[in-house]
C-alpha cells in the first residue's frame, strides 16, 4: 500500500469507530421539575439525555476493531498461501471495514429487542437466535458474490475477490465470537444497571431529583426495580410475551422502543404507506427502470490508457502531451507467419504481398511506410549495391535469391531473428511488424483486434498470428460484458438458493431475485451518465451490488415475514407487518449504508481513476439498495401480502357458499 493508502485507511478507521459509537447512543428526554439542579431552583424544563445503562459506545469500538481484526486475519493468511495482493486489493480494507460493521449493528439491534428482564445468559441467546439468519445471510451472499466475481479471467479481479471473500468469513467469525463475548460483558453491567462506559451506578430517569451537570452528562440510565414472578412483561419493541416477571401496572404499559423503532414504525411506515406516496414510489420505480435501461444501451466498455496512471505522475503528463501533439504515434504490430510462402517463388511471393496489403489497409494501421519487414530491406540492400539490374535478376532467380538472402541476413543481424530456419535451409517461419494507430482507448483497440484477427482467420494457408500487448487489453474488452452478464445470472440464481434456504417463504426468492436485476441495472444504466466505464474496477462493484442488494432485500423479507402479527386483527395486518419491520430492521440497514459511505468517503480525495470508479459505482450500489430496501421492497410485500389475505377471504366466502349446497343436496338423497 501507498503512503497515501495508509492515510486513507487511518482517516476511515477514525471516521467509522467515531460513527459507530453514536450509533449506540440512546438519547430520552426527561422533565426537570423545578429544583432538580442542586446549584438552582428554576422551572421545569424538558432536556435530552444519554440512558447510559442502554447505551454501548464500547461495543462500536469493538466492532470496528474486530473488523479491522478480520481484514488482517484475512490479508496474513492468503499472504501465507502465496495469494498475490495487487493495487486493486488496497481498495478491500475500506470496503471490508465498512461491511464488516453491519454484523454488530444487526447484533445491537437484536439485544435491544430482547426483553431486559431476562438474565443475560438467555437474552444473548435469544439475540443469537434473532440475529443468527440475518448474519448468516449477510456473511453467506457476500461471500458468494465475490467468489462468482472471481471467475472472472481477469487476474486483478479474481485476486481482490480472494482478499474480500476471505475478509468477510473472519469478519462472521469475529462477530460470533469477540463481539458477542463483549456483549455479555456490557449486558451483564445493563443488568446491573450501571453506566456501560464507567460501570458505575447511574441515576434513575425516571425520578430525577438532586442533579449536577455531570449526572446529566454522564450518570443517567433506566433502572429496572425488582418484580414479581409470572406476568407479562414488555420488550424494548413493545410486543408482549409470557415471561416468570411482573411489572407495575404503570410500567406494562410504557414504551420501551428505542428512538429509532419509534421513528420508524410511528412516523416513517405510515408516511410511505400513504397512497399518494405509494402513487409517488410506482412513478419513481418507472422512471428509474426506464433512464437504467437507457443508460444501460450507452455503457462504454474499458479505459483509457492514460487514466490508469497516477494523475501527478510524469507518465502520465508524458502520455497527455504525446496524445495532444502526436496522435498519429503509433504502436507495433507482430505479425508471425507460422506457413510461409516460398518468397523467392514470384507467384507465391505476389499472393502473399496482397495478404500484406490488406493488413497495411485496415483503419488502425499506419500504412505501408511503418512496415518493418526484412523482404522490403533486402530489395533495399540489393538495389543499393550497384549492380544495376540485379534485384530484378534475384527476384526471378530461385537458386539466386536463397544465395543473396543469406549474404543479406549475415550483414543484417537485425533481421536474422526475423527468419526462422530449417535443418534443410528453408524458411520454416518468419515475422514483420507494421504501425497501429488510433488506438487510444479500450473500444479501438478491441476493433483494431478484431480486424486484424479476422484476416488472419480468412488467410489460413500462411498459419498467421498477431500479438501486440495492447491485445491485453483488447481480450479483456471482449470478455468484459458477456463476462459481467454471466456473473450477475449466476449470482441471482446462487442468491435465490440462498433466500429460498433461509426464507421459508416461495414469495420472497423472486422478490430477492427481482430487487437484485433492479438495483444490478440502475448500477449500469447509471454509471454512463457519471463517466464511469464498464472495467475491471467497476465489474468488481457490480459483483458487489449483488451482495448489498441481496442483504438488504433479504433482511426486509426475513423480517416481514416472522412479524408475529395476527392476519385477523381489526387493524390492517399488512400495514402492522409493514410497520414492525421498518422498525426492526430500518436503523440497522441506515447504520449499514452509513457506514460504507463514511468508510469510502477518504476515496474521494484520491485522485486516480481506479479508486475513483470504485467510489462512484459504491455510491450507486449504496443508493440504490437503501431505497430498494426502505422503500419499494416494503411496499411490495405490503400490496403481496393485501393481496394473498383478500385472495385467501374470497377461498373462505366461497367454501361457506358451497358447504350448504352440499347439505341440502345430502339432505335430498336422504
Amino acid at each position: 500500500m501507498h503512503q497515501s493508502d495508509y492515510l486513507g485507511f487511518s482517516i476511515t478507521f477514525s471516521v467509522l469507530i467515531l460513527f459507530s459509537i453514536l450509533c449506540t447512543f440512546n438519547l430520552k428526554w426527561i422533565s426537570l421539575p423545578s429544583g432538580v439542579f442542586a446549584f438552582s431552583s428554576d422551572a421545569s424544563v424538558k432536556v435530552p439525555v444519554i440512558d447510559w445503562v442502554l447505551s454501548k459506545p464500547l461495543m462500536g469500538i469493538v466492532g470496528v476493531v474486530s473488523a479491522l481484526m478480520a481484514i488482517i486475519s484475512s490479508t496474513g493468511l492468503l499472504l501465507l498461501f502465496g495469494v498475490t495482493f495487487v493495487d486493486m486489493c488496497t481498495v478491500m480494507p475500506f470496503l471490508s471495514l465498512t461491511i464488516g460493521i453491519d454484523d454488530s449493528f444487526l447484533m445491537l439491534a437484536a439485544w435491544h429487542e430482547t426483553p431486559r428482564h431476562l438474565p443475560v445468559v438467555d437474552r444473548i441467546g435469544a439475540s443469537m437466535k434473532h440475529a443468527a439468519v440475518s448474519i448468516s445471510i449477510t456473511t453467506l451472499t457476500d461471500a458468494l458474490a465475490f467468489l462468482i466475481g472471481a471467475i472472472a479471467p481477469l487476474p486483478a479481479v479474481k485476486y481482490f475477490c480472494f482478499y474480500s471473500c476471505a475478509a468477510i468469513i473472519f469478519i462472521f467469525l469475529y462477530c460470533l465470537s469477540m463481539f458477542v463475548a463483549c456483549l455479555a460483558l456490557q449486558g451483564r453491567l445493563e443488568a446491573r444497571s450501571h453506566n456501560s462506559l464507567l460501570m458505575s451506578p447511574v441515576k434513575d430517569l425516571a425520578r430525577p431529583e438532586k442533579l449536577t451537570v455531570w449526572d446529566l452528562a454522564f450518570h443517567m440510565g433506566s433502572i429496572i426495580e425488582d418484580v414479581m414472578p409470572e406476568v407479562e412483561y414488555i420488550n424494548n419493541n413493545d410486543v408482549k410475551h409470557e415471561s416468570n416477571y411482573k411489572l407495575d401496572a404503570d410500567k406494562e404499559t410504557a414504551d420501551r422502543r428505542m428512538w429509532y423503532q419509534r421513528f420508524f414504525e410511528d412516523y416513517y411506515a405510515p408516511f410511505i404507506a400513504n397512497r399518494w406516496m405509494v402513487a409517488f414510489s410506482v412513478l419513481l420505480f418507472s422512471c428509474y427502470v426506464a433512464a437504467a435501461a437507457v443508460g444501460s444501451q450507452q455503457v462504454v466498455v474499458g479505459f483509457d490508457l492514460i487514466n490508469i496512471v497516477l494523475a501527478e505522475s510524469r507518465p502520465r503528463r508524458f502520455l497527455e502531451v504525446r496524445k495532444k501533439f502526436f496522435p498519429e504515434d503509433f504502436s507495433r504490430l507482430d505479425i508471425a507467419v507460422m506457413k510461409p510462402p516460398r518468397m523467392e517463388s514470384s507467384g507465391e511471393r505476389n499472393a502473399f504481398m496482397k495478404v500484406l496489403q490488406k493488413f497495411e489497409s485496415t483503419p488502425c494501421s499506419a500504412g505501408r511506410n511503418s512496415t518493418d519487414f526484412w523482404y522490403f530491406s533486402f530489395k533495399t540492400y540489393m538495389e543499393k549495391l550497384g549492380f544495376g539490374d540485379a534485384w530484378n535478376n534475384v527476384e526471378e532467380d530461385e537458386e539466386s535469391f536463397a544465395e543473396n538472402l543469406h549474404g543479406f541476413l549475415m550483414a543484417n543481424d537485425k533481421f536474422s531473428y526475423d527468419i526462422l530456419k530449417d535443418s534443410n535451409g528453408s524458411t520454416k517461419a518468419f515475422r514483420f511488424t507494421t504501425g497501429l494507430t488510433n488506438v487510444s482507448t479500450d473500444e479501438l483497440i478491441y476493433h483494431c483486434a478484431t480486424w486484424m484477427r479476422g484476416l488472419c482467420d480468412d488467410n489460413p494457408q500462411y498459419g498467421l498470428s498477431t500479438y501486440t500487448p495492447l491485445w491485453n487489453l483488447a481480450d479483456q474488452f471482449e470478455i468484459m460484458w458477456p463476462q459481467t452478464i454471466q456473473d450477475l445470472y449466476i449470482s441471482i440464481a446462487v442468491m435465490l438458493c440462498v433466500a429460498m434456504l433461509f426464507i421459508p417463504q416461495p414469495l420472497c426468492a423472486p422478490l430477492i431475485g427481482v430487487s437484485i436485476a433492479s438495483v444490478a441495472l440502475g448500477v449500469l444504466g447509471i454509471m454512463p451518465y457519471l463517466g464511469v466505464n464498464l472495467d475491471a474496477t467497476s465489474m468488481i462493484t457490480i459483483a458487489m451490488s449483488v451482495g448489498f442488494s441481496v442483504d438488504f432485500a433479504a433482511h426486509v423479507s426475513y423480517a416481514f415475514m416472522t412479524q408475529k402479527i395476527a392476519d385477523n386483527s381489526q387493524e390492517n395486518p399488512s400495514f402492522l407487518r409493514l410497520r414492525a419491520t421498518l422498525g426492526t430492521v430500518g436503523w440497522p440497514i441506515m447504520q449499514a449504508s452509513l457506514s460504507v459511505l463514511l468508510g469510502i468517503s477518504s476515496l474521494s480525495f484520491v485522485d486516480s481513476y481506479v479508486v475513483q470508479t470504485c467510489f462512484k459505482t459504491v455510491i450507486l450500489v449504496i443508493t440504490f439498495g437503501i431505497i430498494h430496501a426502505l422503500l419499494f421492497l416494503p411496499l411490495v410485500l405490503m400490496y403481496a401480502h393485501k393481496t394473498y389475505l383478500a385472495c385467501a377471504a374470497s377461498h373462505r366466502r366461497s367454501q361457506k357458499k358451497v358447504s350448504p349446497m352440499k347439505e341440502v343436496e345430502s339432505g335430498q338423497k336422504f
